[in-house]
Order: structure tokens, then sequence, then C-alpha cells
């Protein structure tokens, strides 16, 4: 079976406890008394809007202010319970339809959400709320197919003057690697071996390219259990080095904006004898040419996805990465010097994931799930602003930057398979009637059933 990076990470998180933050636990072991403090408040607003609702059962805004405070406080099934006694009493009720769909879809049930923000858009409020679902349906730019076709595309990057993509396809039945002119519209395949190429990003002047290959890994095992090396190809000569030659699972590999660096992941670090997909990940850094891989991260957590700040090298400046140290995967950002990390993304419960930095170092763009499904989210370097850029039923995975930052590269299944697209970031999409969300609602809805058949 072919094996998509992405999806291993996605799979492993169910194997890990959510680890609860903000609290501290007593010697005895219970809870600290701020905690039991803030349970007692909420227990307490919860016994006085029950009460409320008791004496006054035709009032929405009381059974909407409870679910609102069962879903902010993580539960979720009391806060959808709530929702529905109330359309019981009023089922037209549009405010409570919306809001049942939008508990629905960041609980990751498409399903309730989808049928549910129907049933408001052919209400008489539709129009009131075109503004509030279509977003959830239209993505905020215009998107655009760079590649597609039957095989899988992914995991596509630029090359520093932006004429040229490198990506990864399995239309010969394994991961093998292309290059996309798009001056020409030619593609040109450039690797066409057993073994599954991935990962591929060009190096600043574009003569090399880093990948990773299953190559020098002869055991006779499923692909999902191969181990991948960081190889370096020249795009001249055709040549190939394998820069890492570790009995480890070394991935996701990309040059520094100089060209004299490159980042990578490595399960090197855990010693421990456990199946690899409960072996912890590490950030590394090494010279272009594979000498000097110095660990950046060394701790007992999935670490993933670096990229480099501009002007950074491995004695100092930041390299960006997602983490699940915070239990959920979120956006950190370390001090090569001082080894301080800084978290960005605050999402408890959800996974922000795969981090690309602007050439400017003023943005981030990266994928995550805090709205039901992946989608493609913008930030400022220090957490700020974010804001999602996709809204699709399907996933929208591993952004990456234009060279100009006008521009975000990323795979997405919205026609079945995985494809390339391109988000322009200098056009806004333009905004869809009530029919049209209608019929986007409509076949969302239809894939989700071809999923479940």
């Amino acid at each position: 079976m072919i094996r998509i990076n992405f999806l291993l990470g996605v799979l492993v998180l169910t194997a890990f406890l959510i680890s609860c933050t903000g609290s501290k636990k007593d010697v005895a072991g219970g809870l600290s008394t701020t905690a039991v403090e803030e349970d007692i408040q909420l227990r307490a607003k919860i016994k006085d809007l029950q009460e409320k609702i008791k004496k006054n059962p035709n009032t929405m805004d009381y059974r909407e202010e409870l679910a609102d405070l069962y879903f902010e406080n993580g539960h979720t099934l009391e806060a959808m319970k709530t929702l529905e006694e109330a359309l019981k009493i009023d089922p037209h009720n549009a405010e409570v339809q919306f809001k049942y769909g939008d508990f629905a879809l960041k609980s990751g049930d498409k399903r309730r959400a989808f049928i549910a923000f129907k049933a408001v858009m052919l209400g008489p409020d539709a129009d009131a709320y075109l503004d509030r679902i279509s977003p959830y349906f239209v993505d905020a730019f215009n998107v655009t197919p760079v590649v597609q076709g039957e095989a899988n595309e992914a995991f596509g990057a630029f090359s520093a003057d932006g004429n040229q993509i490198i990506y990864q396809s399995d239309q010969n039945g394994n991961w093998d690697l292309f290059i996309l002119d798009l001056t020409t519209n030619e593609v040109k395949q450039i690797t066409n071996s057993p073994a599954h190429e991935e990962n591929p990003s060009f190096s600043p002047d574009g003569v090399h390219i880093v990948y990773t290959s299953t190559e020098d890994d002869h055991r006779d095992v499923d692909f999902s259990q191969k181990l991948r090396d960081i190889y370096v190809m020249d795009l001249i000569t055709g040549e190939t080095e394998n820069l890492t030659k570790n009995g480890s699972d070394d991935w996701h590999p990309k040059y520094s904006f100089s060209g004299d660096f490159i980042v990578f992941v490595s399960q090197r670090n855990d010693l421990r004898e456990v199946p690899f997909y409960e072996m912890y990940s590490d950030i590394f850094i090494m010279q272009n040419n594979g000498r000097f891989q110095l660990s950046l991260t060394r701790d007992e957590f999935n670490d993933g996805s670096p990229a480099l700040m501009p002007g950074s090298t491995d004695e100092e400046g930041t390299v960006i990465f997602d983490s699940d140290r915070s239990g959920s995967f979120a956006i950190y950002k370390m001090d090569i010097r001082t080894k301080e990390i800084t978290q960005l993304t605050h999402n408890p419960d959800v996974n922000d994931v795969s981090p690309d930095v602007s050439s400017s170092g003023d943005k981030i763009t990266f994928f995550s799930d805090r709205d039901g499904n992946y989608e493609i989210y913008l930030m400022n370097n220090d957490g700020s602003a974010q804001q999602r850029l996709t809204s699709n039923p399907a996933e929208d995975l591993n952004p990456v930057f234009s060279p100009d930052g006008n521009k975000i590269l990323f795979h997405s299944d919205r026609e079945g398979n995985f494809d390339l697209y391109l988000l322009d970031l200098t056009q806004s999409a333009e905004q869809i009637s009530v029919s049209e969300v209608l019929s986007r609602i409509d076949q969302a809805l239809q894939k989700i059933e071809e999923e479940e058949e």
C-alpha cells in the first residue's frame, strides 16, 4: 500500500493520551486548589443555567449559553444534547441549527454538521447566514489545480525562481519524483526505481534536490516498515548520494534559505526496543553535504516538519517545527543557540502541523483540523493573526510558500485522489449564492456517503 507521510502522524495520534495543561497536581495526586475552584465555578454556572431553562423552557438564549459553556469546557456530548433539546422545541431556529452544525464539525462529525447547515440554507434566514456558512465550503482565496490525474501527487515544492515545482507521484506504482516546468507545462520524471522517493526540496541555486528514499533498505518488509534515508541529487549530472546512512528512519528534509544547511527529522535518538511507529522523533540539522549531523531537539515527543527561518545556521537562528509535546500537535519555534522553545499555536485537542516559512520570514503557513477536517492556515511568525485559507470537505495538506510569498502550494484529495493545488493570496474568492452553497453541501454529503460505502 502506498504511504503518504502525513497519514502515519495522524494515526500515531490515537496512541497518545492528551496531556493536561494549565493545572498542576499536588503531592497526594489530586487536583490543585485552583483546578478545584474552577470546577466548582463551572458546576455552579451549569446549575444556574439549568434552573433558568427549567423556569423558561422556551427561551433559546439560556439553552445556547449552556451549550456554549459545555463545549468551551470540553463537554461536547452535553453541548450537542442541549442543542438537540432546543431544536425539539424550536426546530426552525436558524441560530441553534447553525451552532449545532458548527459544534458537530469541530468535533469531527461532518455528516451532522452539513445536514444542519443545509437546514439553515433551506430556511427563511438563509441570506442572513450565507456569510457564516459559505466559508465552510468556499476557499478564502482563489485555488486552482496545478497537477491532476488518476495517480496521487503530493508534497510539492517550488524552485527558488518560482518557475518549477518538484513533487512525488505514484503513477508508476511507487513514489517517484517529477518536475513540472510552469513556463512550458512540461513534466520530467527524475527518479525511476523500485524504491520510494519522497519529500523533495530544491536547493536555492536550483542545481540540487534533497529527498528521502528507501533505496538502501533491502529488507523484505512492507513499504510502511521501510527505513528512509536523506539523499541529494545533482540535477545536471543525475548523480545521487545518501547523506544520512543511518539505521533509523530519516525524513522531511528541507534546505535553509542560504542552501548551506538541511534540516530533517530522525528517530535515531530513540534507543528503546519498541515498534517503529511508537518511536520518538527529533529535529536535526546538517551541512548540505551531510556533514555534522546535529540534534536540535532531544526529548520523548514527536517533533517533525522543520523549517529554518531566513538567516538561520547550525549555530544561531530559529527553526519552526510541529510537535505533540503539549498532547496534540502544535506549531513551535526554537532558538537554535539557546534551545529555548516557544509554542506558537494553542488549540488543545486539535492538531496544527507541517509549518512552512515565507522567504521574508514574516509569515507561516500550516494545516490544521481545528475546524473539523484538515484545512490550510496562515499566521504571523509570532503565532498571531491566525487565518483559515481553505474551506473544503476534502483534506488540504502540507502547504509551502512560493518564493515571492504570494502563493501557497498544497496537495488535496478534492477530486478523490491527491493532486497539487495553488492558492493565490492576491486574489480573494468571490462570494457565492445560497443555491451554490446548497450545491456544495450536497456534494460534501455525497462524498461522505461514497467514503462510507
